[in-house]
């Protein structure tokens, strides 16, 4: 089984969006020269794979198409360990991006529990009564702390932050 909905580009730009069982098709990709055949490069968008999920084949993948000939290509991803975070106005100064201060120890904390194990970590601000520009902001902020913090700890390994705003629903 696949993903659902996850995008894949063609260099010439051809977008092509997986079926309800992660599977994708190209009909008739142009050759420039029918008679030998020619490359054929694919890329998927990591944006589109679900929360947690990473690529764990070559991304993009190149083909070689021959005319008249069927072509299978196949990409691999896999979820990994994903720590969500939600915030609420409450966690930050008021009216501002600075996180409050009963909540900045957090942080280290939230630092020694990534790095036990290899993570994604997700921040979600989810206040249905929040300010979507402010809520963005302040997520913006505390990714970069958050960022600056790996760093200054080492930083054993690449931490990707994802960010995501739930509010006014």
């Amino acid at each position: 089984p696949g993903l659902p909905g996850v995008r894949i580009a063609t260099v010439k730009g051809w977008l092509v969006t997986t079926d309800r069982h992660g599977r994708f098709h190209v009909a008739c990709a142009m050759l420039p020269d029918q008679r030998i055949g020619s490359n054929f490069i694919m890329k998927l968008d990591t944006r589109t794979l679900p929360t947690g999920y990473r690529v764990t084949t070559e991304n993009p993948r190149v083909v070689r198409l021959t005319a008249g000939k069927m072509t299978k290509l196949n990409f691999g991803a896999s979820i990994g360990r994903v720590v969500r975070l939600d915030l609420r106005d409450e966690a930050f100064e008021p009216g501002g991006t600075d996180l409050a201060r009963q909540w900045e120890q957090g942080v280290d904390q939230l630092i020694g529990v990534l790095r036990k194990e290899e993570s994604v970590l997700l921040l979600s601000y989810v206040d249905a009564s929040a300010d979507a520009d402010l809520a963005g902001a302040r997520l913006k902020a505390l990714k970069a702390l958050i960022g600056k913090r790996w760093r200054e700890e080492g930083a054993r390994y690449a931490l990707e932050i994802e960010t995501r705003v739930e509010v006014g629903q």
